[in-house]
């Protein structure tokens, strides 16, 4: 397999014509990075990937067991579970909250053993660790890497390296039979890949340009696919989707703005990136620009109160809390990734942490 170049071209797209998708491609062995481009990252498609992307992963070595197939519970608490608790976040999935599910802490160790006895007892379960940042919490464990395709990576490569918070997009999923992921798109409307270690997942996506079909009147969105209200959403049946089952150690490429809704078939542990670079920078501007509006919107009756600039400010600042980003954001995130790459032209060696510390004040500055 091909490296991935150093950086990838912005292109933006006029159109992305979703109207003749007909499925879901599926490929035994892994891509070329030339081809992943030419055929899913630049047009914007998804795309599942046998197992041979993760077969050396020490994850689908000694995170399930070889006779059942099921999560090797004894490993995971030996090897994750020290002494001191590890705090993970979980999801109760049969508890709604707002758009998402109620969300709480776990110590990790009460969590594996609540999800075993629920595994043995052969019972559906309830509670569902999601975006558990697994890299930041055992930085030396090693459970997988990050496949060649999936390396020209934006969005980790500056948070990561900030000095003004301890962030990342990497996650580890772990829940057992019925746990279920609600309909959404992914966080920037970046894209994400999902590796799945063991258990199987039910996706169910949907191509972008169909969000007027999930709204009600009030632009709230569909919740549960499975469980949906003719009379609030009469027309989200005309949506278009598209249904698989990713069987273990398959990992999806899940495309920006595709809104998907995930369930989970048996015990299944799986591992996650969301992710950027050029090929999707120009949906992410799109998506800031109508989150911004959005703000604008909601604020419009205190303009007039303002100036330009303090107009300006506290869009920004409203646009931070309620996306996670704002223009200064984005801004920082290219930079960085422009100061690397010069700095590889021209076959220079840069502390990261100074060449970011810059980037950042240009970023506010600007």
């Amino acid at each position: 397999m091909t490296s991935p170049p150093t950086s990838t071209r912005l292109l933006l797209h006029a159109t992305r014509d979703y109207s003749t998708v007909n499925g879901i491609d599926s490929l035994d062995t892994p891509p070329t990075y030339t081809h992943f481009i030419k055929h899913y990252l630049e047009p914007n498609l998804p795309v599942l990937i046998g197992p041979a992307l993760t077969t050396n992963w020490r994850a689908r070595q000694q995170w399930v067991c070889p006779v059942t197939g099921k999560p090797n519970f004894d490993n995971l608490r030996e090897q994750l579970c020290s002494n001191e608790p590890v705090h993970v976040p979980v999801a109760d999935c049969q508890c709604k909250d707002f758009t998402d599910q109620k969300r709480s802490t776990m110590d990790l160790k009460g969590f594996l053993d609540e999800w075993e006895e629920h595994s043995q007892a052969d019972k559906p379960s309830r509670m569902y660790l999601k975006d558990f940042h697994f890299v930041k919490t055992f930085p030396d464990y090693g459970a997988y890497e990050t496949p060649d395709i999936f390396c020209d990576d934006w969005m980790n490569e500056f948070w990561t390296r900030r000095t003004d918070m301890d962030d990342d997009y990497r996650f580890v999923y772990c829940g057992g039979d019925g746990t279920f992921t609600p309909f959404h798109a992914d966080v920037y409307r970046s894209y994400s890949w999902s590796a799945n270690i063991c258990g199987v997942k039910k996706w169910t996506l949907f191509p972008p340009n169909q969000e007027h079909l999930f709204q009600d009147k009030l632009h709230n969105t569909v919740y549960d696919i499975e469980n949906v209200d003719p009379t609030l959403f009469p027309d989200f049946h005309k949506a278009k989707r598209f249904t698989i089952y990713q069987e273990p150690g398959y990992t999806l490429f899940v495309p920006s703005g595709w809104w998907h809704q995930v369930h989970n078939i048996g015990d299944t542990i799986s591992i996650n990136h969301n992710w950027c670079n050029g090929s999707n920078l120009d949906l992410l501007v799109e998506s800031m620009t109508s989150d911004l509006k959005e703000v604008e919107r909601e604020i419009e009756h205190l303009k007039d109160m303002m100036d330009q600039d303090e107009w300006i400010e506290t869009c920004q600042k409203l646009l931070l809390l309620n996306s996670g980003w704002d223009w200064s954001t984005l801004w920082n995130m290219c930079s960085t990734v422009r100061e690397r790459v010069k700095r590889q032209q021209l076959g220079e060696e840069v502390a990261v942490a100074t060449a970011v510390g810059t980037v950042l004040k240009d970023g506010v500055d600007s």
